[in-house]
């Protein structure tokens, strides 16, 4: 198996990454006539889909090169208007402080152009064309390989990029972990605040991180995309809002534009976030009376992505299955649990307190009721609980490819176990209102039909849990990847301020970059350098190796930041990938389950 040679974006990546936008061929195609240059979605053995967006709806011509389709296939692709993806009124009246007004914006009209592409070999290197109104992008995908004739595949796991306009100018707070004691001061005036910032979180004063997160999400993503992978999963909450339109245009400017490419030669597999269903300017999560903002907004997410059928055409994208030769992919909606549920429905002398845990609870998110949303006109909403059609589908799923002898992985956006802001049952004090753990009911399945990592975003941290419910020594293994481009959290505190130890409420936690990758700081002369360790922007780099004997698979899980390197004056010079220390092997069986 041939890997796929790197595009120009990913040549600005390596150990040195600038920030800016590309040069050559992707920042000449993403003109006008290219709203959204093409991208990838739904890979296979046997074809993949292929997207753009272009601002007049003419039609275009997708011409795709190779083996096994008489050299070339060529055909018109006409535009759809999609009304959905217009800016509202609040949008065009917006103000950036830092921004030019309205500079941020695209045209007025989205046309979809979308077609599949089927009929192609397996494990084979495509190149194809799309002419567009006088322009020509170019750009080359990989098929996936049959399950039994495979060397090794990379995915890549992601989360939380929430992109937004404002964040070209937003640097986050950067909260501190274990070794940040020696961090420089956040002193109004000290150095870093005169040069990123500072602010006050749980009443502590504390740095702004260094790279905005604009620039954090483009060395990420340059970082990505030099590594070649196979598919890329974003599980969840890829924009600041599903229903603000410039959340949209900032996350296809990084990923299929003018600031990158990575989705023209590598599919992405996307996940249902919390933040996807909400309006943001527009509306917010509404009222209970009125809950359209939320329907706009998961209609936006279905105007982008089109993922394979589920059998539940109302459910089509929310979740859905991919076999990338013999990995399967399951991802699944964890947005709307039932009974609904809310923290307002526990008095006070009825809330959980410290590490008290009495049950998952049903719902992830107190934001909206089914009844509500359905009142607004959606019909999508899919409920994840026990008998429900995703949980039986992701039941026949998870048997058929148990006997098929697949690797599973799966993904979803509320991470279940977690010591992050969102790992605390509904009926807990200190609960957010939108906690994972509802989601730990799916464990049982998970470890009856051998899972070997589920993938998960949400609590804006990078952490590994490991559940073992039987103890036989084989378990699950619980990634939240949510540092793509958005918060740096760290683990929620007994109290209310950040002197407090850590709550721990996650017994299953074994690492975190907040706590196990001590900040490492030359003290020496002055104004303390940052040499190591710490929460930075990153993502999970999952590698698949055929073994040979009575074997089937290594899978290796490695967890990647990008460490930004200052110098004296605490000015960043280049950013450099660095892996943090918690890589997990594991070997799989003949059958794919993990072995002991």
């Amino acid at each position: 198996m041939h890997r796929r040679t790197r595009t120009c974006a990913a040549l600005l990546a390596a150990a040195l990454l600038p920030i800016g936008p590309l040069s050559g061929q992707a920042a000449a195609a993403a003109q006008p006539d290219f709203r959204i240059l093409p991208y990838l979605q739904s890979p296979s053995s046997s074809g993949i889909t292929i997207t753009w967006f272009t601002d007049d709806g003419h039609p275009g011509r997708l011409t795709v090169h190779g083996p096994g389709i008489h050299g070339r296939r060529s055909s018109k692709v006409a535009g759809e208007l999609r009304p959905e993806l217009a800016h509202t009124a609040a949008e065009l009246a917006q103000e950036i402080p830092g921004l030019e007004q309205g500079s941020w914006l695209g045209e007025p009209d989205s046309y979809k152009h979308t077609t599949r592409v089927s009929g192609l070999r397996p494990g084979t290197s495509y190149h194809y064309t799309v002419e567009q109104d006088g322009r020509t992008f170019r750009g080359r995908f990989h098929t996936a390989p049959d399950a039994d004739r495979w060397r090794h595949i990379r995915l890549i796991a992601m989360s939380d990029s929430e992109t937004e306009p404002r964040g070209r100018v937003q640097r986050r707070e950067w909260a501190p972990g274990a070794g940040a004691a020696a961090r420089p001061s956040a002193e109004p005036g000290s150095l870093w605040d005169r040069t990123y910032g500072t602010t006050v979180l749980s009443g502590t004063r504390v740095l702004r991180y260094p790279l905005t997160e604009d620039e954090g999400l483009h060395r990420n993503l340059a970082a990505v995309q030099d590594r070649s992978p196979d598919a890329v999963l974003f599980t969840g909450d890829l924009v600041q809002g599903g229903g603000y339109q410039p959340g949209w245009d900032e996350f296809f400017r990084h990923t299929a534009g003018s600031a990158g490419d990575l989705l023209s030669g590598v599919p992405i597999i996307p996940a249902f976030g919390n933040w996807e269903s909400f309006g943001a300017i527009n509306g917010g999560y509404g009222t209970p009376e009125d809950r359209s903002p939320v329907v706009r907004s998961r209609a936006k997410f279905h105007a982008y992505f089109d993922a394979p059928d589920n059998g539940t055409p109302e459910h089509r994208d929310n979740y859905y299955r991919i076999d990338y030769g013999p990995v399967t992919v399951l991802t699944l909606d964890s947005n709307n649990g039932e009974p609904d549920d809310r923290k307002a429905d526990y008095p006070p002398e009825q809330k959980l307190t410290g590490r008290e845990y009495t049950g998952p609870g049903t719902d992830t998110q107190e934001n909206f009721t089914r009844a509500e949303y359905e009142a607004a006109g959606g019909r999508d909403l899919s409920d994840y609980s026990p008998g429900s059609r995703q949980w039986t589908w992701a039941e026949e799923q998870l048997r058929d490819a148990r006997a098929a002898g697949q690797i599973v992985l799966v993904q979803f956006h509320h991470v279940p176990y977690s010591s992050g802001e969102h790992g605390l049952p509904m009926n807990h004090a200190l609960t957010s209102g939108q906690g994972g753990t509802p989601m730990r009911v799916y464990h049982p399945l998970f470890e009856k039909y051998g899972v070997a990592a589920v993938i998960s975003g949400h609590s804006e941290m990078f952490e590994r849990s490991f559940v073992d419910a039987d103890g036989d020594g084989t378990g699950v293994h619980y990634y939240d990847v949510g540092v793509s481009g958005d918060g740096l959290r760290g683990v929620r505190r007994e109290g209310s301020t950040l002197d407090t130890p850590p709550l721990a409420y996650n017994p299953f936690s074994k690492w975190t970059a907040d706590q196990s990758e001590a900040e490492v700081w030359d003290t020496a002369g002055g104004t303390p350098r940052l040499l190591s360790g710490g929460k930075h922007y990153g993502h999970l780099e999952i590698d698949v190796d055929r073994v040979p004997g009575g074997g089937k698979a290594r899978v290796t899980l490695t967890p990647f930041h990008l460490f930004p390197v200052m110098d004296g004056s605490l000015n960043v010079v280049r950013s450099e990938r660095r892996a943090y220390s918690d890589r997990v092997v594991i070997d799989v069986a003949a059958d794919g389950t993990p072995a002991s």
